[in-house]
């Protein structure tokens, strides 16, 4: 693809994602704009959790929170009068829960869209999968148990702090930022996919075949980035 079929289609694409952030299904009720769900799901006796997060449109935050009061996942998702929220929860030593945003084909625009806010028990061994098609996604994991990370994104820009233990982690959008930030002393071993370079990495990495590459003294960090069209900066805190 040659460099102007790239910037027609790049310009193409951010007005299609303008127009599709603003947009929201006509209520069928017609009740006032941001209805609000509430979020809190029991740990119950699970020593281990697969979270699954399809947000489908809007911005999603997600942080660690202190465990120990029972509660795996908890938080509240404006709807911006924009979506459906579905629930999956499947209780045991091995908890499976899935939020999954329904955006109906009739829109409208309104001022604001979905907003989730989300905190995960930070002692919880965990699987975090994200699948935005339109939005901002902020995934603060520092301080948390998380052992694999997957953010599968259209468009918008997204930043990852990644935990400080061992983590697997595939990170992607089709348009858009990525900023990744690891632990300052963590062994990474950082692969691209798509074959965009990146835009910032700190000190210490050496490159490879297919990536980079930095050793440390702490936990190891096995990471892929994929860009379509965006920067990717990797930092460290």
């Amino acid at each position: 693809m040659n460099t102007t079929t790239r910037t027609i289609l790049a310009a193409s694409l951010l007005i299609l994602a303008l127009l599709l952030a603003v947009a929201a299904p006509v209520a069928a009720t017609g009740q006032d704009d941001h209805p609000f769900e509430f979020v809190e799901i029991a740990r119950g006796d699970a020593t281990s959790a697969e979270v699954v997060l399809d947000v489908d449109i809007g911005r999603l935050d997600l942080r660690g929170q202190p465990g120990g009061d029972g509660r795996a996942l908890v938080g509240v998702v404006d709807l911006g009068n924009a979506q459906a929220l579905e629930h999956t929860v499947e209780p045991g030593a091995h908890l499976s829960v899935g939020l999954r945003g329904r955006t109906p084909l009739r829109t409208r625009v309104v001022r604001e869209g979905p907003y989730w806010d989300l905190n995960l028990a930070a002692d919880l061994p965990a699987t975090v999968a994200v699948r935005s098609r339109v939005g901002e996604t902020m995934l603060d994991l520092r301080g948390t148990a998380v052992q694999r990370v997957e953010l599968d994104a259209g468009i918008g820009d997204h930043e990852v702090h990644l935990p400080e233990g061992d983590v697997v982690a595939r990170l992607t959008t089709w348009l858009g930022d990525l900023d990744v930030f690891v632990p300052r002393a963590a062994i990474v071993r950082l692969h691209l996919d798509g074959g965009r370079d990146l835009d910032a990495l700190p000190e210490g990495f050496v490159a490879v075949p297919g990536g980079y590459e930095r050793d440390g003294a702490g936990a190891t960090i096995d990471l892929t980035l994929g860009v379509g069209l965006g920067d990717i900066r990797v930092r460290t805190y």
